[in-house]
């Protein structure tokens, strides 16, 4: 079997393997995870459930690339315009059900997220995959105005008044400056595979401060892990 063949066949097993895990962990996710969009604790980081998430993708590269690495980029692209798709569906699916209703930390808490697996996975968004998560961020905005909205109708003394998409935007906008920095740097152990081979010269700023701070980490522990090497080599020989 030629390694085009074989590299394709792997491609394809990969994909109708880890299809369905992707379907389950989106799922768990937006469904299972135990949050109440509509009475959200305030926005801290992202959540365990979307580094899980991750680890789905994290399996599907280690994979590919041991392998076939030639076809990681497309097996990946597949999968990541998968995943945006599902969450799309899931989210029109159950919008009048699970996302009834949203407050400001719900909406701002998902866009963090969204986010957050937009810069790790940037170089395997394909233009289908940007358009489904314009579409889903659309959608999402526009549940979340209504919620809060209807909230505000809702409370006869009219606390807070109501809250416009504009402001929602700038909300998780604020959320997004604060936190996407540092939860890429707290997560970067569990995504080091994505920065290893990202082009970082097309990357995000983000991505390139999260990367730096992992290669910086890493190259520290190398230097540690040496200078103990060479200790003992020289205890050895004495």
């Amino acid at each position: 079997m030629g390694f085009t063949t074989r590299c394709g066949l792997i491609s394809r097993g990969v994909v109708l393997s880890q299809a369905r895990c992707v379907r389950t962990g989106a799922t768990n996710y937006l469904l299972d995870a135990g949050l109440q969009w509509g009475g959200a604790p305030a926005v801290k980081g992202v959540r365990d459930p979307a580094v899980e998430l991750m680890h789905t993708l994290v399996t599907v590269h280690a994979e590919v690339f041991a392998g076939c690495e030639p076809l990681l980029d497309k097996t990946l692209g597949i999968l990541v315009e998968g995943l945006i798709d599902t969450l799309l569906s899931l989210f029109l699916e159950h919008k009048d059900t699970n996302f009834k209703l949203w407050d400001a930390n719900g909406y701002c808490q998902l866009m963090l997220e969204l986010e957050y697996f937009e810069t790790i996975l940037n170089q395997y968004f394909t233009s289908g995959a940007s358009e489904s998560l314009k579409s889903l961020q659309g959608i999402l905005l526009e549940k979340a105005t209504e919620s809060c909205l209807r909230e505000s109708d809702d409370d006869d003394k009219q606390q807070g008044g109501t809250i416009s998409p504009d402001e929602l935007i700038a909300l998780a906008q604020q959320c997004s400056s604060e936190l996407l920095q540092s939860e890429l740097e707290r997560t970067r152990i569990n995504t080091a595979c994505f920065m290893e081979s990202f082009p970082l010269e097309f990357a995000p700023e983000s991505v390139k401060v999260a990367y730096a701070s992992f290669r910086g980490s890493m190259d520290a522990s190398n230097g540690v892990f040496m200078g103990a090497q060479a200790v003992g080599s020289t205890q050895r020989w004495r």
